[in-house]
């Protein structure tokens, strides 16, 4: 079995570039295409696990395969159909069924290694660490600054104006605010698996990180091969970011402040009463090339 790897962290906290640079070294397996500008997000954990019913309900795994295997993240494992069902047939849950298609996908990459990314999974750190004991996670964090500099033009959109804005910015901070404190607690609790990575540190002195990647993960090779395949996924080329005002900047201290503050308890409970509250909620991207839609 190979060995697995988690990249966590909050959307725009740089997981991507970290996930494609593990890709791009050729020593580590995962599922990626340019139209997901790289590495490409399974959210299993968080959905595709906990959408279709109990495991042991023939009807729940009759209806996870035909949506698992419709997704954009198996079609482009290369596996076919016969595999996941084998897997089906083999594993005791869902999260074995992941763990045997991801075996897969290092097996025709000829890695020792495999990776997954999806910030969703973030919040689930505790479970894959229970689930997976000798996996290894990579836990990225970003300064709020620069982040909602990041988020306020991310995919496409145009940065919010006054009140929406604000309520933006205040929203970002208090949910950077809670993703930061958990992974660092996460990475405290499991030091010889969890390795904390702050992007902007990062971006500053990159030869550095990559060092640390490597010798971190152990995976035998120069922390130079640490190169991504696709172009960065940034949208500080857009106008309008970067280019924070006094009172945003205000904002986002008053944001990190009470996140700082608020019990990390209850920043977690109004996360999970939020996503509670939108249900499974899947991305327009899970099934582009299909054009699948779930029931």
């Amino acid at each position: 079995m190979a060995v697995p790897i988690f990249v966590l962290g909050l959307q725009r906290s740089g997981t991507t570039w970290v996930a494609n640079m593990l890709a791009g070294s050729g020593a580590v397996a995962a599922v990626a295409a340019a139209e997901h500008r790289g590495v490409h997000e399974s959210i299993f954990f968080s959905h595709f696990a906990r959408a279709f019913g109990a495991f042991g309900d023939p009807n729940a795994r009759s209806r996870f395969r035909e949506a698992f295997a419709k997704s954009d993240y198996f079609l482009l494992s290369g596996l076919s159909r016969r595999f996941l069902d084998n897997a089906l047939a083999k594993a005791m849950d869902f999260e074995g069924v992941f763990a045997i298609v991801m075996d897969g996908v290092a097996a025709r990459a000829g890695c020792d290694h495999w990776l997954e990314k999806s910030p969703h999974h973030t919040l689930l750190a505790d479970e894959l660490a229970k689930r997976f004991p000798s996996a290894q996670f990579v836990c990225v964090t970003r300064s709020s600054k620069t982040l909602i500099a990041s988020r306020l033009a991310a995919y496409g959109r145009e940065p919010s104006r006054g009140l929406a804005r604000a309520a933006d910015i205040l929203r970002g901070a208090l949910v950077n605010a809670l993703y930061t404190r958990r992974l660092v607690r996460f990475a405290a609790r499991h030091k010889n698996n969890a390795l904390l990575v702050h992007y902007d540190e990062l971006a500053k002195e990159p030869a550095l990180g990559r060092c640390r990647l490597v010798d971190f993960l152990a995976l035998g090779i120069s922390p130079e091969d640490l190169v991504s395949s696709f172009a960065p996924n940034t949208s500080h080329d857009r106008k309008g970011t970067r280019k924070l005002s006094l009172f945003d900047r205000v904002l986002i201290g008053i944001g990190d402040g009470l996140g700082r503050l608020a019990p990390l308890s209850v920043l977690t409970a109004i996360e999970r009463r939020r996503r509670t509250g939108r249900g499974v909620n899947w991305p327009d991207w899970v099934w582009l090339k299909s054009g699948y839609k779930p029931e």
